[in-house]
């Protein structure tokens, strides 16, 4: 009591000074650009703070100068750690621990900006590690981590602090009651780091895992269990000790929202990450409880929403894997939904309910069609479809008019009010399968002949085509017999049903170009061609254009026509490059095709040495087109160049009978050091390159005898390794480290074309010291 009322007078002191027009000031200031002077107000407010030791305003003045020197001073972030830490060495408690907070996310933005550069760093052992730029991975999770817990250190003074006093640095929200001390602020900010999966902390043998049931556990059973862990980095065992402390913290409150915000955080965090066995079933069954728990209250309306949210997860999974035997239904969630809706229509977890309930009723169709249809025969278009029975069809030819429009409409809107007032070739109502799982579903329907042209297909479940909560669907499709393949630039045009070729087809080329003046790419007419008897032409070359081109095709036979949206895309100097018209010679042939391999006879020098090179030239025979030795009189220029890219010497070499030639250089002293490079001068991706440094030549080599056999997991696998001296000798009686490490392998990288692969790090699985 004394404490609390000696703290309530200190806030009333506090607050006896107004830096509210102060403020204002300082954010005219930068919003006129006028940061320096901002900088200095800003000053003023500190001194000011300091001396009526008004803790917020402190702090809000220290935030304030590291947002501005951000624009003024180079290192800026190391410097305003820099000037956090000094203040947490002066400051007292409660401010202590909010600096200690603001701190580690100082440590944990540096690391996310300098993220590229960490990686490539290795630990360091015996090394005095002041300067941050000098700091690992490790280094700075440490420091992140540990400024974290000593943020929450002082519990007990933590959970009697209000969050007013503080509300000039908090960014508060309409939910304070889920927050309502300083400990459940600073708690919060710590599980925001402590939840992350970070992967690239080095992870030992021992690394923690949440594989106990009792993560999932009651309230009881998880704040008295022990989370023991050898693993001093790992991040998720301090989020459940957090989570235990919370929880602890809020057990005995009267008004439990709190307390279940808490727990379901907790839930959620353990089902992302947990790896026990039955993990979903745990998951629901500790909803369920906090659920039925806390009936009475609003907040639990989010445990039954969450639960709702995975049977529908499930449901929809089970439906595309086609699990008939699947016990969940949409049906289920939906009837949780609409309880929820009904009894805490205004809670969290009733707003959510709202928005899964309106995204499991609301209709959708989608429409496929084959690109290009026969002529004069009907064709299949297949509808998926959801929460709807009837659909309406519309037919309407897509004229270049039309279709100019819609391209250069980026209003979807008005695109269909486009659409819906054109007049339609044809119209009709199609009855669906009728089902009420609210599930998608997919039939296929008959498209009627059409003639040759290009057309839209557009549905409706309105009558009207109205564009009022009514799902709307268009599909573009062509009709026409013509169809060609090509390799590279040379095409054959031929008959869609038969694949016979079509003789005498007209094929007119329009190439892609960029109008400067109009800020867009136009069509531009270029050759007129004529198949032959085979359905073949070939494309000449651009003279206009110096390396590739987009270019469409427009072909016409007899009364059919086909002019394809899809583009060709050619590239110009291949296409060069294979015209055995284009050289007079095999010298001239050799400008485009030759390639020189240079081989050196080590990988690292040392400055001074001497670089002994070798090099091989191919190129190919300008009439077979096959590899070939190079054979040239003329000279080639070989080129040095050091670390900066600088030519630092050459020389002239001639090839002998064999395509080969030798030579050597000798590297530069008092030069910088690093990746050096030898060239052929004119020569396309003719050359090598070799590191120069200042290295020690190692006396002995380790390594390993071959793997024998096959192994599968739970095998136990010896490993045979020698040290040998270069001289030939065994190295007896050293001491060696080893440790194995357990690789993640992709074994089908084509699953991960579109999302690339996984970010996994090596997890040291066992390590040791022998003889």
């Amino acid at each position: 009591l004394v404490f609390v009322f000696i703290f309530s007078n200190l806030n009333a002191q506090k607050k006896m000074t107004d830096y509210a027009p102060s403020w204002q000031k300082i954010e005219d200031l930068q919003k006129k650009g006028l940061t320096k002077s901002a900088l200095a107000e800003v000053d003023k407010i500190y001194s000011s703070a300091k001396q009526t030791n008004n803790d917020a305003q402190i702090i809000k003045s220290l935030l304030f100068k590291i947002n501005l020197k951000a624009n003024l001073e180079e290192d800026a972030s190391v410097k305003s750690i820099d000037s956090l830490e000094a203040e947490i060495a002066v400051a007292k408690e409660p401010a202590k621990s909010i600096l200690q907070s603001v701190t580690a996310q100082m440590y944990w933005n540096y690391f996310q900006q300098n993220r590229y550069k960490l990686y490539q760093r290795t630990n360091t052992t015996n090394f005095d590690k002041k300067d941050i730029a000098t700091w690992t991975t490790d280094d700075l999770h440490k420091k992140i981590g540990a400024l974290y817990i000593a943020s929450l250190k002082n519990e007990n003074l933590l959970k009697h602090t209000l969050l007013d006093p503080f509300d000039p640095i908090i960014l508060k929200g309409n939910v304070r009651n889920l927050r309502p001390t300083l400990f459940d602020l600073l708690a919060h900010r710590a599980l925001d780091y402590f939840k992350d999966d970070e992967r690239n902390i080095t992870r030992p043998a021992y690394a923690f895992e949440i594989s106990q049931n009792v993560a999932f556990g009651n309230l009881k059973d998880f704040i008295n269990e022990k989370f023991a862990t050898k693993d001093a980095l790992s991040l998720h065992q301090k989020a459940l000790v957090i989570f235990q402390q919370l929880l602890s913290f809020h057990e005995k409150d009267s008004n439990p929202e709190a307390l279940i915000d808490v727990d379901l955080d907790r839930l959620e965090f353990v089902n992302q990450y947990g790896v026990m066995p039955g993990k979903e079933a745990l998951y629901l069954n500790a909803l369920k409880n906090i659920s039925r728990k806390y009936s009475n209250n609003p907040a639990s309306a989010q445990a039954s929403f969450l639960m709702a949210q995975i049977i529908y997860n499930n449901a929809v999974k089970a439906h595309q894997n086609k699990d008939t035997a699947s016990n969940y239904s949409v049906i289920k969630a939906k009837n949780i939904l609409d309880q929820i809706i009904k009894e805490y229509p205004k809670s969290q977890g009733g707003i959510n309910a709202q928005n899964l309930r309106n995204t499991i009723l609301h209709p959708t169709v989608n429409l496929t069609t084959e690109k290009i249809n026969v002529p004069s025969l009907p064709f299949r278009t297949l509808v998926t479809y959801q929460n709807l029975n009837t659909l309406y069809f519309r037919i309407i030819a897509l004229t270049p008019e039309l279709k100019k429009t819609l391209t250069k409409n980026n209003n979807i809107n008005d695109a269909f009010k486009k659409l819906i007032a054109q007049k339609s070739n044809r119209e009709w109502k199609q009855d669906l399968p009728k089902l009420d799982d609210y599930l998608s579903h997919s039939a296929e329907i008959k498209i009627d002949a059409l003639p040759v042209g290009q057309f839209i297909l557009l549905s409706s479940e309105d009558e009207n085509f109205s564009l009022d909560k009514n799902p709307l669907a268009a599909q573009y499709f062509y009709v026409s017999d013509i169809s060609f393949i090509n390799s590279d630039q040379q095409y054959f045009v031929l008959n869609r049903t038969t694949g016979q070729p079509l003789d005498g087809a007209k094929v007119q080329i329009w190439n892609q170009q960029y109008d400067s003046k109009s800020r867009d790419y136009t069509l531009v007419k270029n050759e007129n061609l004529t198949t032959d008897k085979n359905g073949y032409f070939k494309l000449p070359p651009d003279k206009k254009v110096s390396d590739s081109r987009n270019m469409r095709l427009e072909i016409n036979y007899k009364k059919d026509y086909l002019f394809l949206d899809d583009y060709q895309y050619i590239y110009y100097n291949n296409y060069l490059s294979a015209d055995d018209e284009e050289y007079e010679d095999q010298k001239a042939f050799n400008g485009d095709n030759a390639k020189v391999f240079l081989f050196t006879d080590r990988s690292i020098y040392r400055p001074g040495q001497t670089v002994y090179f070798k090099g091989i030239g191919v190129t190919k025979d300008w009439k077979t087109k096959k590899t070939i030795l190079l054979q040239s009189k003329d000279s080639l220029t070989i080129i040095l160049s050091d670390a900066n890219g600088q030519k630092t010497d050459s020389l002239k070499v001639l090839l002998n009978e064999f395509g080969s030639f030798n030579g050597k250089f000798k590297i530069p002293e008092n030069k910088l050091n690093g990746e050096f490079e030898i060239e052929v001068e004119d020569y396309q991706n003719s050359s090598e390159s070799f590191s120069v440094e200042e290295y020690k030549r190692p006396k002995f080599y380790t390594e390993f005898e071959k793997v024998k056999g096959s192994y599968r997991i739970n095998d136990t696998i010896q490993i045979t390794g020698f040290a040998k001296a270069y001289a030939g000798n065994n190295i007896d009686g050293a001491k060696v480290n080893y440790r194995v490490r357990r690789v993640a392998r992709f074994l089908y990288p084509w699953m991960f074309w579109s999302k690339g692969f996984p970010q996994t790090s090596p997890l040291e699985i066992a390590n040791g010291d022998i003889t």
